[in-house]
């Protein structure tokens, strides 16, 4: 972490929020936010003990200088935090994640990562009770969450942070909840109801319930949406696109996806940036890039609040396990090359400032001060 913060909670002014206030001497903030991660505890019989050898720090080594430029880190933890108990879909569902209950937490907390979201497609790999463990080491690594909860309400709750910045207070609220699908609510039971742990749907009504609450109780709140969605190994979905469009419409002020396990799209709509997909940010998986013909890239987030507008900085890094020696990190100049023509090619027309600073080569993203809407 880039500075020493402190962060506790205050009262909760927005229906099922949780109000963090982070106070520091700096001038600005950086938060980070990074996609779909595990440390791939339930594939290790694939990867000949890399966590046994190597550790749980290894393969963050390369992401270790973008997340000591950041003042806390935000990421997707695409895993329950549970001993591997006897999962209620075993025999149902492929693959199912966990994740060591003590590792895991204290090695995310130990490089700064303040936020997760659950709000995906592994929370609930070992059913509520899964779900409840996950919880509880978390919260024992001073870790908060969206996405998931033991009722609708928790699990739909945003989350806010009010940074101090020499005097003067910034809001940041950040959404999350993972998109939906038939099978993950008959088969799977993965979805949070009024009296049911579980996951949060991306549903497009509660979210625009509430950021126009926050917009009314937050003067000045920036909204972040971080969604789950998309298709594996592929470019965005046309109805990843609408949905996008409206939840802008509807208050966001940055929308950055993950889900897909690489980089998709970047949209500018009505003077606000859409990520579509951000990918992965730590997946130790085998991955299926290859196979599927897949960009080997994923992309991190650095948002930065200053006194002048805020800005945005998109890091472009290599996320097949098989070409990083499961290290994923900065790419070189003819990596970082062929992950901007992939874009253009997409039709990501944009003219992004290309830079390259001390943590790597990157695209850099004016964000508007923002006027009331």
């Amino acid at each position: 972490m880039r500075g020493a913060a402190l962060v506790v909670f205050v009262a909760c002014l927005c229906e099922g929020a949780e109000t963090a206030r982070v106070a520091t001497q700096g001038q600005e903030w950086t938060i980070l936010f990074g996609g779909d991660t595990a440390f791939g505890e339930s594939y290790e019989s694939h990867r000949k003990g890399l966590l046994r050898h190597r550790g749980y720090n290894y393969s963050l080594e390369r992401l270790r200088p973008m997340m000591e430029a950041a003042d806390f880190c935000v990421l997707n933890l695409e895993t329950p935090v549970c001993r591997p108990l006897t999962s209620p879909l075993e025999g149902k569902k492929k693959p199912l994640h966990w994740a060591h209950i003590t590792q895991t937490p204290a090695t995310l907390r130990a490089h700064g990562v303040r936020l997760v979201t659950l709000g995906n497609n592994h929370a609930m790999d070992y059913g509520a009770a899964g779900l409840e463990e996950t919880f509880r080491a978390l919260r024992s690594h001073q870790m908060e969450w969206i996405g998931a909860g033991t009722n609708l309400l928790e699990a739909t709750r945003p989350w806010v942070a009010e940074l101090s910045m020499a005097g003067r207070r910034q809001y940041l609220a950040v959404l999350g909840g993972f998109q939906y699908h038939t099978s993950y609510r008959k088969q799977f039971d993965f979805y949070a109801t009024a009296n049911r742990p579980g996951v949060a749907r991306l549903d497009e009504l509660t979210l625009a319930r509430q950021m126009k609450s926050l917009k009314a109780m937050y003067p000045g709140v920036f909204i972040v949406v971080f969604p789950h969605w998309g298709r594996d190994y592929a470019w965005k979905e046309a109805k990843q696109t609408g949905f996008a469009r409206r939840l802008t419409d509807a208050g966001a002020d940055l929308i950055l996806g993950h889900g897909a396990h690489r980089f998709q799209e970047i949209e500018s709509y009505r003077g606000r940036w859409i990520v579509y997909g951000l990918g992965n940010f730590v997946f130790n998986s085998p991955g299926r890039y290859v196979e599927t013909q897949s960009p080997p890239y994923s992309l991190v987030a650095l948002l930065t609040f200053r006194e002048s507008a805020p800005s945005l900085k998109l890091y472009p890094i290599l996320s097949d396990n098989h070409l990083s020696g499961y290290q994923p990190g900065p790419l070189d100049a003819a990596e970082f090359d062929d992950s901007l023509r992939l874009l253009r090619e997409r039709g990501c027309v944009f003219s992004p400032r290309v830079g390259k600073d001390r943590v790597g080569r990157c695209l850099e993203l004016a964000l508007e001060p923002l006027a009331p809407r």
